[in-house]
């Protein structure tokens, strides 16, 4: 069987005319992220998924947001040094953040940019942004290396959370080579597009690279099909008791 091209969705990002089911289901995640952060060291997390099309990215903004509104200082780390969807989020792109873009983490990563002018302080979005920046040629190489070490060691003092949004886990190993850095990760699945099979891999390549599973998005709910909320969160996997060719 031919694989399925999956389409990406972008879902919408919190402001005002966001649903009240919406807004609702991430502040159950931040509500949830806090608790785990006064019984653990929690607040670098890496944000991924096992395929493209997923909405990690989308996850991970909505979090930060809702973070960054609780009153946190967050900053938003661009880690997809292959394929990044971060400009399609932004409705305006001038000054301070085009030069972010063009130098953004992996710059800084190389040595040929300073954080100061890689990352930039987002009114829109109400919190810190670092960008990709250009795509390098080793991008798992450049997550894993001392030079991502060190900026994490200068980001940590400065923020409450540090949000890593992540390749999928299923593809490439960027997402376990950036782990040994991280406190957890949390693992977007896509509503009846993610095959079961796929999720499972994606769980046992975290945990063979060590990385602490926190929990689980599952997005793209379909609220006029189902009683739940348009977007949902929760704890474990959604597979159960389904069989290996499904899809969550």
């Amino acid at each position: 069987m031919a694989n399925r091209k999956i389409k990406r969705v972008k879902l919408g990002t919190l402001g005002v005319n966001t649903s009240f089911a919406y807004t609702e289901a991430f502040k159950t995640l931040r509500t949830n992220l806090e608790f785990l952060s006064s019984t653990n060291h929690c607040k670098k997390l890496i944000i991924t998924s096992s395929i493209a099309g997923e909405g990690k990215t989308n996850v991970s903004m909505n979090l930060a947001a809702t973070l960054a509104e609780a009153g946190k200082k967050v900053i938003f780390v661009d880690c997809d040094l292959r394929q990044s969807v971060l400009k399609s989020y932004l409705q305006t792109e001038q000054g301070a953040q085009t030069k972010a873009f063009a130098k953004g983490l992996s710059g800084v990563l190389s040595g040929k940019s300073d954080l100061s002018e890689a990352a930039f302080q987002s009114k829109e979005l109400g919190f810190t942004v670092l960008p990709a920046g250009k795509y390098p040629p080793n991008p798992s190489e450049l997550l894993a290396s001392p030079q991502m070490e060190e900026l994490i060691h200068l980001l940590e003092p400065l923020f409450d959370y540090i949000i890593f949004d992540a390749p999928p886990v299923s593809l490439v190993t960027d997402a376990a080579a950036l782990g040994k850095f991280a406190d957890g990760a949390i693992l977007v699945v896509r509503h009846k597009v993610t095959p079961v099979a796929t999720v499972k891999r994606s769980v046992s390549n975290l945990r063979n690279a060590g990385i602490p599973i926190i929990g689980s998005v599952l997005n793209a709910y379909d609220s006029k099909k189902s009683n739940s909320y348009g977007y949902g969160y929760g704890y474990g996997y959604g597979y159960g008791n389904q069989q290996e060719g499904g899809r969550v």
